[in-house]
This record gives structure tokens, sequence and C-alpha cells, in this order.
């Protein structure tokens, strides 16, 4: 069983300047669990209701109560704030003020699965901490490179890349070659809100061009940003 301590860490956990004071995040449910450790990540400390290596029991009715989940899983954890750095920056993805934590998750596994392997968000974005976005990476945060970073920062430690930044008004990316692009780096914004000013004024527009019979306005930003890493994923 957790103990009385452990208990009130595991509620401090709940806000993100605990989360980033102690570098600690919550993960939930033995498969996000196991996928982290798969990755190298080690846990600080695992308890379960069911068996699951080196974890502690708890019970069900406690771990209901420290759920950071409208649902809570069999288990829940303590994991460390993943060290990975990467040397591959040949594709980077920036997230410019994406405050959907569920969003956020579905992008890092995006940006896993196609191999950006390095993540910049913006001071605008939400925490990749927050216990919705990390059930929706389901293990990638920890084998991708991520940082928060201002819009001067970046622009000044990449200045030997190619940034295009999603918008409705943009050239369509299929008129781009994937592999005449040596150094990318794919600016998404928010949904609600759309990117930046700064990212429109300082980056080449692209855009995805819609069905002839489309009737909606927009696509989801996670849906979005998988067509245009695809494409220039190589």
């Amino acid at each position: 069983m957790p103990s009385l301590s452990a208990q009130k860490l595991i509620r401090k956990l709940r806000q993100r300047k605990h989360r980033w004071q102690e570098q600690l995040f919550v993960a939930e449910g033995p498969k996000l669990v196991q996928d982290l450790l798969d990755s190298g990540l080690k846990a600080h400390s695992i308890w379960s209701t069911v068996d699951f290596p080196e974890a502690e029991f708890i019970e069900p009715e406690l771990l209901q109560k420290l759920s950071q989940l409208s649902t809570s899983n069999e288990l829940i954890a303590l994991f460390p704030f993943p060290d990975y750095k990467t040397q591959q920056l040949n594709r980077l993805l920036i997230l410019d003020g994406i405050n959907d934590p569920g969003n956020l998750g579905t992008l890092l596994r995006t940006a896993d699965w196609f191999g950006f392997e390095k993540v910049i968000c913006t001071n605008g974005t939400t925490d990749i901490y927050n216990a919705k976005a990390v059930q929706s990476t389901m293990g990638s945060l920890a084998r991708l490179d991520i940082e928060y970073a201002s819009i001067e920062e970046i622009l000044s430690q990449y200045p030997e890349h190619q940034f295009l930044v999603a918008d409705m008004e943009g050239q369509s990316f299929q008129e781009m070659e994937s592999s005449q692009i040596s150094k990318l780096a794919l600016v998404m914004g928010s949904e609600s809100h759309g990117p930046s000013q700064e990212w429109l004024q300082r980056a080449e527009k692209i855009t995805i061009a819609k069905g002839s019979n489309s009737q909606i306005d927009s696509l989801n930003v996670g849906i979005a940003a998988g067509i245009l890493m695809q494409h220039f994923a190589s």
C-alpha cells in the first residue's frame, strides 16, 4: 500500500507546478506502464490491484481515489521525467499553443510513429505530463526528445531548418517534395486559434486541400499533423 506521504505526492502531481518541481509524472494502466518500462524508463514507484512485476498492492477503493482519470485502471505508477536526447534533428515537430491534452498526446504518438524524434512545444502548449496527455501518448513520450521553448529560441537554435506552418491559406503540401528538404521543422497550431501570427509571418505556409464536396471547415490537428508527417517523414 502507498504510504500517506506517497498518497500526498500522487495528489500533488495533479498540478503542473508540482510535477515540474518533483520531476515526476503519473501513469495509469498496465499497458501504458509496461510501454514506458519497455522504452527504458525506470519507475519511481508502482502500485497495482493485480499481479504486476515490482508493484506493491493497492486497494481498488484507494486507487480510485488517487486516479487522475475519469475511469481508474488496475495500476498507478510514478515515473521520472524522461531525459531522452537525440542527435537526429532532420525532422522536428513544433507544437504551437496546443491546449487539449488528448490532442497533444496523439501528436506525440504520431511523431513517434513517423520518426519525428524531436518535439518542441511553445510556452502556450499544455503540459505533456498532464494525465490525459500521458495516457494518449501510450508510452511515446519516453522515446521522444521533448522540450518547451519560445518561438525566438526555436528560430535561433535551428537556423538551417526550413520552417513549414500548417495553415488554411497555404500552398498545398503535395506540391512540395520531401526529399528536397534536408532539415524540416513542421509547425502545428491550435485547432481553435490556428498558428500564432509570428509563425505565419516567419514560416512558409502549407495546407491540406479538402475534397470538392466537403462541408467541414477544418481537420482535427492530430489528423492534419499525421497527414503532413507521413508526407515529410522520408
